[in-house]
């Protein structure tokens, strides 16, 4: 694995402990390892006091210093030793570092320096199974609710809606809008997926607090922390499922 790889997964939380091991070896023997750690550990904390004017400045400035050696002295701060360090750091390198800073659109990236909603929601996402209706082989009902979870079953999820739908008024299930809710969601349709979860909360029957828990996962897709917070927090307090998982959530969000 590449140093700048290594760099990368650090900053993400997703070293392997493989990984931890040898970013820990490069970190104590590689000067410039080390150099490229502190800067980027201090990028971010400029990132995080919001002096992205000041810290465009001090780029653009090494930028054009760089540009006219091939090597400088750029003197950093090291927390474990307190004493300042002014490392020959190689150009190419540092022109890595500063690229993906600049190219990555000022830190709207969120893996690095913020909240990493999208690896928060493929962590913790999974298609609710179907749990209300036995399909079996030698079943020979054939009824539109058989062929929608048979079809759920089969992630064909846009013929389930269909199916779902087709089923008269009168004979609909409360649990269909959570898994038509489901279905949307696997579809990446989130309005509908949304909409559908919201109204068997509303309804207050079956499949609440799962409701309450894909809520949030979506207020995650769509990067709304306020939303994502409230759900949680309804969860944590009035339902048991999925409750550890939802106060870890809400522990990173905060």
């Amino acid at each position: 694995m590449k140093n700048q790889d290594l760099l990368y997964h650090y900053f993400s939380n997703s070293l392997t402990a493989e990984q931890e091991k040898t970013f820990e070896n490069l970190l104590e023997n590689d000067t410039e390892f080390k150099t490229q750690f502190l800067f980027e550990q201090n990028l971010k904390e400029v990132i995080k006091s919001n002096e992205i004017d000041t810290l465009k400045t001090k780029l653009q400035g090494f930028e054009n210093d760089l540009s006219s050696t091939e090597t400088t002295r750029i003197e950093f701060f090291d927390s474990e030793t307190s004493k300042r360090i002014k490392p020959i750091f190689n150009y190419k390198n540092f022109a890595i570092a500063a690229s993906i800073a600049l190219l990555m659109g000022w830190f709207g990236y969120h893996s690095f320096f913020g909240t990493d909603y999208t690896t928060m929601y493929d962590t913790n996402f999974s298609a609710y199974p179907n749990t209300v209706y036995t399909i079996t082989r030698g079943d020979t009902e054939n009824t539109l609710e058989r062929e929608a979870f048979v079809a759920y079953e089969s992630k064909d999820y846009k013929s389930a809606i269909e199916k779902l739908d087709a089923i008269p008024a009168d004979a609909k299930k409360d649990y269909f809008n959570f898994y038509k809710g489901q279905a949307y969601l696997n579809l990446e349709d989130l309005v509908n997926a949304k909409t559908f979860f919201t109204l068997v909360v509303q309804d207050n029957k079956s499949f609440v607090g799962e409701s309450t828990w894909y809520l949030a996962l979506i207020s995650l897709k769509e990067e709304n922390k306020a939303e994502a917070v409230k759900y949680l927090e309804n969860l944590i307090t009035n339902f048991n499922y999925n409750k550890e998982k939802a106060q870890a959530l809400l522990k990173d969000l905060k």
